[in-house]
């Protein structure tokens, strides 16, 4: 089987999903002596998933800022309480 591309990656993998194995690499790095060639892979993998995780997380962000854009379209506008009491 081919390695999965990074925009394979992006598509198959939920952001909890994300995380989740992102956790886990850094436990191992932290609690198991493992050989520098299979941290480098780890390494690698890891900062994969972070900007896998920071790109879900600016399109969720994207999207926040348009429904409020859009909830906020129709709302009235309020005076300042200090213009209306002058």
């Amino acid at each position: 089987m081919p390695p999965k591309k990074q925009t394979d990656l992006k598509e198959d993998l939920h952001f909890e999903g994300a995380i989740e194995r992102l956790e886990k690499i850094i436990e191992k790095m932290e609690n198991e002596r493992v050989p520098l060639e299979e941290m480098l892979k780890d390494y690698e993998e890891g900062t994969k998933l972070l900007s896998v995780c920071k790109e879900k997380i600016s399109i969720a962000r994207k999207k926040v800022e348009k429904i409020n854009k859009d909830l906020n379209k129709d709302a009235p506008e309020l005076d300042e309480l200090d213009e209306i009491a002058d």
